[in-house]
């Protein structure tokens, strides 16, 4: 009977202590924060990132409670165990605010914990380290005034600044400039990574990671901006204001913060603007040493340049249509949008039809209002950059030349492959459609190195250009020549740096065609006619780059 007892005794106990156990495992397991919220935080005011973990916040405690938007969190205070009620919001997947009540020991009940927490306590803001972009809220190009402070007393307005959306719609690019009049005006650039956006009632609100000097942690590095846009297409206005620190806290109006900013979209175009179509009938260009692509979009109104000069860091720039300033033949003067990675602007463009499939492209600098890109200040002899392209479709051509010519280099050309050789012809014409040179180096026997004719036409000054091409290279090379003088560049045809010329004079005519010793016999009217033979290298490391005079 005894042993009955104490069997029933241990039993009782027992099922108290499982009981007591599934109580507090149950209870400790009621709250746990849902998983899209788990990552690492950052928070104004600590020194290491916030973990949320489960049923774990650090810094902050566990969570034994949970109803509806409030978090009961068991913590600690000088030793001794307390709770604080936490009411979190969930404004972005990769940003958590917050209010919260002290920690308290002594309480009624977990509500009335809650109940404690006032409506204008401050609200914290937690933003998730290592996050994803977002697109960002702005399309740009916008021109905008910014001051300090808030009071719009020191207002830099003039020169206007410049806002932009980069080529990666999850970033901006915010070109600042200096007012003389505006003390702490400064010119700079800060690009801006957007991290998270969201509405609260008819205010919008960004949240951005810095990429500017001085930014060498979390704390300089995030912040927080609210905006209010109106209108639509050009008449598009935004307000915007900037957070001192690295949280939202205390920014309620896009009129009031460490930084304000009245921005206004650039106007659209004010015409019907398209390429011309002896641009876009061709769909794809190159230069002469095939550094630089151009490639025609479907609608023909912009077209991608690709810059190949870097291998490593090719550049690409998307280039539209945005006015036409001057529309003739042969010639188009337009206004154009270029975009470059998070760098922007407009620049004044000429193309000239130079053959039916050879163009000259001349780039101005960037100006950051369309009304500006061709001024002398933006497009001017001294700052315009100039490309000569071939259409990739180009086929062999008739070459303009008839007969055997010798050739005397004043210095080493590109179509001899010894610097000081024997003997040099060039044979064109003569019942073939290529040109050959022959060359003869020492004792060397004579060889020869065949070129295709792509195209030809006659220039400023009775200066003929005609563009050549080799089985052996992929290279196109450029011979120029007039009657009495040639140079060799290191740009274009069109380029007159006086150096590697070369005389030619008539060696013999064309016995396979009277027509061709007819030719010949004008073309060397003169016995000495100088030549040129160019090879096309775009010195400059980007297409939209600080263009060098000439």
């Amino acid at each position: 009977m005894t042993e009955k007892i104490v069997k029933m005794k241990r039993n009782t106990w027992l099922k108290v202590v499982l009981s007591a156990y599934f109580y507090v495992f149950t209870e400790a397991s009621r709250c746990f924060f849902p998983k899209p919220w788990h990552g690492e935080y950052f928070h104004l005011g600590y020194s290491s990132p916030l973990k949320v973990v489960n049923n774990t916040i650090s810094e902050k405690g566990k969570c034994v409670e949970n109803f509806g938007s409030h978090f009961v969190m068991e913590d600690s205070e000088y030793g001794e165990k307390c709770w604080r009620c936490m009411s979190i919001y969930r404004k972005h997947q990769n940003v958590l605010s917050y209010k919260e009540s002290y920690c308290e020991t002594y309480f009624d009940t977990f509500e009335s914990l809650c109940g404690n927490i006032a409506g204008d306590s401050q609200m914290h803001t937690m933003f998730r380290r290592d996050s994803e972009p977002v697109k960002c809220p702005f399309k740009g190009p916008f021109t905008f005034s910014y001051s300090k402070g808030g009071s719009g007393l020191n207002t830099c307005s003039f020169p206007q600044s410049y806002l932009d959306s980069c080529t990666d719609h999850h970033k901006l690019q915010l070109n600042f400039q200096a007012c003389i009049d505006v003390q702490g005006s400064e010119s700079v650039s800060e690009e801006l990574q957007c991290i998270a956006t969201w509405t609260e009632g008819s205010k919008k609100y960004l949240v951005a990671e810095m990429n500017r000097e001085h930014v060498y942690s979390d704390e300089s590095k995030y912040r927080c901006f609210v905006y209010e846009k109106t209108g639509k297409g050009d008449n598009k206005t935004v307000k915007m204001a900037q957070s001192l620190s690295a949280s939202c806290d205390g920014l309620w109006s896009p009129t009031e913060g460490y930084r304000t900013f009245d921005m206004e979209k650039v106007s659209g175009p004010r015409s019907r603007c398209e390429l011309p179509t002896w641009v876009t009938d061709h769909h794809s260009w190159t230069s002469l040493d095939s550094s630089i692509q151009l490639h025609i979009n479907s609608g023909e109104k912009s077209f991608k340049l690709k810059n190949l000069q870097d291998v490593i860091h090719p550049e690409d720039s998307h280039v539209s249509c945005h006015d036409i300033v001057k529309k003739e033949k042969n010639i188009v003067k337009l206004v154009t949008y270029v975009k470059s990675g998070c760098d922007s602007g407009f620049v004044c463009s000429v193309f000239i039809q130079e053959a039916h499939n050879v163009i000259k492209v001349q780039f101005g600098h960037k100006a950051r209002i369309p009304s500006e890109a061709c001024s002398d200040l933006y497009f001017s002899s001294s700052v315009i950059k100039s490309l000569l392209l071939v259409s990739k479709a180009t086929s062999t051509d008739s070459c303009p030349m008839s007969g055997r010519y010798e050739i005397s280099p004043h210095s080493p050309l590109p179509i001899s492959p010894c610097p000081n050789p024997n003997s040099l012809h060039l044979v064109s014409g003569c019942g073939s459609s290529a040109l050959t040179v022959e060359h003869q180096c020492s004792s060397q026997n004579r060889t020869k190195t065949e070129y295709s004719c792509k195209a030809h036409w006659t220039g400023p000054g009775r200066r003929t250009h005609i563009i050549l091409s080799s089985h052996t290279s992929s290279q196109l090379m450029c011979l120029s020549y007039t009657d009495n003088h040639g140079f060799l560049s290191s740009h274009s045809c069109h380029t007159e740096l006086h150096h590697n010329t070369f005389n030619i004079s008539q060696s013999g005519p064309c016995v396979q065609a009277l027509s061709s010793v007819s030719l010949a016999r004008h073309l060397a009217a003169p016995l000495t006619t100088v030549l040129i033979l160019s090879l096309f290298s775009v010195l400059s490391s980007s297409v939209f780059c600080t263009v060098r005079t000439s």
